[in-house]
């Protein structure tokens, strides 16, 4: 069974607005297209305008101070209030990078210009953010954290008003209306306000402690270690874990060292580190967050990673009998496998993340997963939640009594086509970076990418250990073999043209 849930998949030349009433919350204008508010670099195809910044996944990122400069952030907030209205409330939160805490003030700026309420976080995680959305009655939230690959840009993550990250359409409202500069400002006796949600960590970490079975964990005293990225995580998840009575082994805990670059996954060595420290403090398991706190990526108890794929199939494999599971298109056939074995209904959902988000009340599903190390629990939060995921993790595994490296290790195989090619650990962020503007939607993980060409997912993957490149996909037909040799010989001619 498959739930379809991308929009408009063609891109007609002839893009045309249509006209709304000035103050309607949304939209003021609707494109024709949707796909020319995402495919920005396919825009001199379309005959438009070329993106100020590039998009991945609905996100828009670019470089801090050139791309993304303070005017741009506030016009963006003096945009989306002028679609939300007047007095309309907006949650904001960022991490701990200084560029990050420069664009959310900026975009503050533009969003009090047309009155707007503004619920001011400052250092939060993602996953927060979304969990306090609906909860503080705000009409959308504005995430703002290190990109992917590039260690000098900042993205931006915008919500509804359920938590979940905005569709493309509201997407494209929003890019339509920015590029022709129509924000309606407020007089200036109806300019909007900010506060501060002061207790929003305790709040949230009460939540999530609630929805979480303690009394196995607590009955295991289980250890766990966890790379915080360097994010607001740290503000949180300490206090989570020993609340279930976990112990917790924190590394890069606390805010980034001066000038340091700003990244959203974990850095490769790290993940040789957090292997290393498993296998010498006997943990349960290893987990690296993401900077906003919203993907998790797992090394067993044997200090071995487990490929995102592989985790959403082990997590799978916990799950009682009966219950409903919802992935992406994109998640590894080893999934179906797990869930015809342990009679789950699986559901294929074509999108985002936030897809899943928005039709799992309707399909009733139990968990939603990606292929990225996102894990979505509907009853606590429609938002991937890296947090809640370790917890809940570690009572499943306390449940059931059983290893990580046992769950993986059991795991049935998928014939994969790959091809490898020897690259320099200095190109090697620059190959994905490449690779992540191939597509609007794509997977992303700490060394690796993996898109969509055609009707294949091909997956680029970087080893800085054997200075390796590979590019693979799902054997399923002789056409998957030839789009990755056909995907393998850009890529390379990329590489060697790379200065």
């Amino acid at each position: 069974m498959e739930l379809h849930g991308r929009l408009g998949s063609g891109c007609p030349r002839d893009v045309r607005l249509q006209p709304r009433t000035q103050r309607e919350p949304f939209p003021h204008f609707r494109l024709t297209s949707i796909c020319e508010c995402i495919l920005y670099r396919n825009s001199a195809l379309l005959g438009i305008v070329k993106r100020p910044f590039p998009i991945y996944n609905r996100r828009l990122y670019g470089v801090a101070n050139s791309q993304l400069t303070p005017e741009v952030a506030a016009e963006l907030g003096a945009i989306l209030g002028t679609l939300l209205g007047e007095g309309a409330i907006v949650t904001t939160a960022r991490d701990l990078y200084p560029p990050s805490r420069m664009l959310k003030r900026a975009f503050t700026a533009g969003l009090m210009s047309t009155g707007i309420t503004v619920i001011d976080f400052h250092e939060a995680t993602l996953p927060e953010l979304a969990f306090s959305v609906k909860r503080f009655g705000a009409k959308a939230g504005v995430h703002f954290s290190a990109a992917p690959f590039s260690e000098n840009s900042i993205q931006l993550v915008f919500l509804d008003s359920t938590g979940a990250e905005i569709s493309e359409d509201r997407l494209g409202d929003l890019l339509s209306m920015y590029e022709s500069h129509r924000a309606v400002r407020s007089v200036p006796s109806r300019v909007g306000w900010v506060s501060y949600a002061e207790y929003i960590h305790d709040i949230y970490t009460a939540s999530a402690a609630g929805f979480v079975d303690s009394v196995p964990i607590s009955a295991k005293e289980p250890m766990v270690v966890v790379d915080m990225n360097n994010g607001p995580a740290y503000l949180v998840l300490p206090s989570l874990l020993s609340s279930l009575g976990a112990r917790l082994i924190a590394v890069n805990s606390g805010k980034p060292a001066p000038r340091a670059p700003a990244r959203l996954l974990p850095h490769p060595r790290t993940l040789v580190t957090l292997a290393d420290m498993t296998r010498a403090s006997g943990a349960t398991f290893a987990a690296a967050l993401s900077a906003d706190a919203s993907q998790a990526f797992l090394i067993d108890d044997m200090g071995r990673p487990v490929d995102p794929d592989l985790a959403v199939a082990a997590v799978a494999s916990l799950l009682p009998q009966g219950s409903r599971l919802a992935v992406l298109d994109s998640t590894s056939r080893v999934v179906d496998m797990v869930a015809e074995k342990n009679r789950l209904t699986l559901i294929r959902v074509r999108g985002l993340a936030s897809d899943i988000s928005r039709g799992m009340r309707r399909i009733k599903a139990t968990l939603g997963a990606s292929d990225a190390g996102e894990f979505i629990y509907p009853h606590f939060s429609p938002s991937p939640d890296g947090m809640v995921f370790i917890a809940k993790l570690l009572e499943m595994l306390c449940t059931s009594e059983i290893r990580l490296s046992t769950l993986a290790g059991s795991l049935p195989e998928v014939q994969r086509f790959t091809l490898e090619h020897e690259i320099e650990e200095e190109k090697m962020f620059s190959l994905l970076e490449y690779v992540l503007s191939l597509s609007t939607e794509v997977s992303i993980a700490p060394t690796s990418v993996k898109y969509k060409a055609g009707d294949v997912w091909v997956k680029v993957e970087v080893d800085p250990v054997r200075s390796k490149m590979y590019v693979s996909a799902e054997a399923v037909t002789r056409s998957a073999v030839e789009v990755v040799k056909k995907e393998y010989e850009r890529l390379v001619e990329f590489l060697e043209g790379f200065a």
